[in-house]
């Protein structure tokens, strides 16, 4: 019985040492000080700008402090990673047909990017098709992240949370740089997304064109020792610059980095504001600024401070409005570090976009993000659009045209539980009794509407 212990006590320790010789002759992967990772969805009709991104790429390609990599995915064709160096685009493993709108894959590739390209400092893009918030659905490949024409699927905003919680896991770390290589991503919903799981983001406002970022300008200019902050900053410039008669000729473009450490404020800033529009009579003032504000493709994406910029005339003379504006610049200045537009009708975009359509009509979709369930935002547009139906019923009435207010009085009777129709109670009793504005020749049928209105919200209860 000792016998047998004592062989198997031997056979244990020899397998022991072999095992500890064998972990040690296996090559580490060095640990790079960057790398770069791009998540390359081509399975689409911009297949060919996919392939010549790579190409731009092996223009400067890996060093000796940086990995650029890629997962590819071609159109009508299966996946590869590559590894970029200058010169050479290197196939490194097969991945055959991958559906590269699942989240899952992305998560995979970053756990592979860990596994065999480790680095101090991250930056990821998601290079595709992209339309900010809106669904896959709706106009179909013009919207949604990594858009997969086989699968017919895509990234949504609510997976991109998910998976970039799973992608810092594998990481042990955020993402330093998280890059949208697409079309209108850079907005107040999409960093909400990922606020808590990146560090800077960098995206467009716009459409971007068809030639997307400039990789050689970009990682020509990454240096050893470069933060993520200025690596973030390096790209911004070196986009702007390719479209501004560079490497990519003259094209209208923009591209911003947001530092989403500064993302709190600017979410607290908005439900300030969103309180104060709620709380008053600024329908009006917040049409005026959207008929004059920076629009993007989708015209009820506009940027955010140029939005906030023509507001803060018109709260000159309204403290709690003239606050909350201020407030809320300070603090999207703030989250903006780079910004570049390119072409005269882009010259307003100041870095970062944000859903308000100036019909105030919410999108029932729109709904369905966390940063529509988490804020006063959508709240906010609800408001404004009854107060500016509100406004203009007092506006007929005034003029001595009753035909909106028996429009209510029908309505009203049909809804009685529709806080529309109290609203409007209340503000046309108010100017019954206190500004005496109805016109004497209308009032008689003014005051008959009136109590049917009062007895139809009445009925509510």
């Amino acid at each position: 019985m000792k016998r047998v212990s004592s062989i198997t006590l031997a056979v244990l320790l020899l397998f022991t040492a072999v095992s500890a010789d064998a972990a040690a002759a296996k090559p580490k992967r060095a640990v790079k000080e960057w790398t770069v990772a791009v998540f390359l969805n081509a399975d689409n009709n911009l297949d060919p700008f996919g392939m010549e991104d790579q190409k731009e790429m092996s223009k400067i390609g890996s060093n000796d402090y940086m990995n650029v990599v890629t997962l590819i995915d071609r159109e009508r064709g299966p996946a590869q990673v590559n590894y970029i160096e200058k010169g050479k685009v290197t196939k490194v493993k097969d991945m055959g047909e991958l559906d590269m709108g699942d989240y899952k894959e992305f998560v995979k590739f970053a756990k592979y990017i860990k596994a065999n390209y480790p680095a101090k400092h991250y930056s990821f893009t998601l290079w595709n098709h992209g339309s900010g918030w809106k669904n896959k659905n709706e106009n179909a490949v013009f919207r949604g992240i990594s858009y997969d024409d086989s699968s017919n699927n895509h990234i949504t905003n609510n997976q991109l949370t998910t998976a970039l919680e799973q992608i810092n896991e594998a990481l042990g770390q955020k993402v330093d740089v998280l890059n949208f290589d697409a079309c209108l991503m850079q907005m107040v919903e999409v960093a909400y997304a990922v606020r808590k799981h990146v560090n800077f983001m960098v995206a467009s406002e716009e459409l971007e064109p068809g030639k997307g970022a400039p990789y050689d300008d970009i990682l020509r200019g990454v240096k050893s020792g470069m933060s993520p902050k200025d690596f973030a900053i390096n790209w911004v410039n070196a986009f702007g610059k390719s479209y501004s008669g560079g490497s990519q000729g003259h094209d209208d473009s923009t591209q911003s980095a947001l530092d989403l450490s500064k993302f709190s404020a600017v979410v607290d800033s908005l439900n300030g504001l969103a309180k104060t529009a709620m709380s008053g009579k600024y329908a009006g003032v917040f049409k005026n600024a959207l008929l004059r504000v920076q629009k993007y493709d989708f015209p009820e994406n506009i940027d955010l401070i140029h939005f906030l910029e023509l507001l803060k005339p018109k709260a000159a003379s309204d403290n709690s409005l003239k606050t909350a504006v201020e407030k809320a610049i300070t603090a999207a200045k703030a989250l903006v570090v780079a910004n570049k537009a390119t072409g005269t009708t882009l010259k307003n975009s100041k870095g970062v976009a944000i859903y308000l359509p100036s019909s105030f009509r919410l999108e029932q979709k729109y709904t369905t993000l966390d940063f529509s369930k988490e804020t006063m935002w959508d709240d906010m547009i609800l408001a404004l659009a009854k107060r500016e139906v509100i406004d203009n019923l007092v506006k007929e009435v005034k003029s001595g045209n009753l035909s909106e207010m028996k429009k209510f009085v029908t309505a009203a009777k049909k809804s009685p539980k529709n806080d529309l129709y109290r609203m409007a109670l209340r503000e046309l009793n108010y100017m019954s009794s206190t500004e005496r504005s109805v016109p004497k020749a209308s009032q008689e049928e003014f005051d008959k509407l009136l109590d049917a209105l009062k007895v139809a919200v009445q009925t509510r209860r």
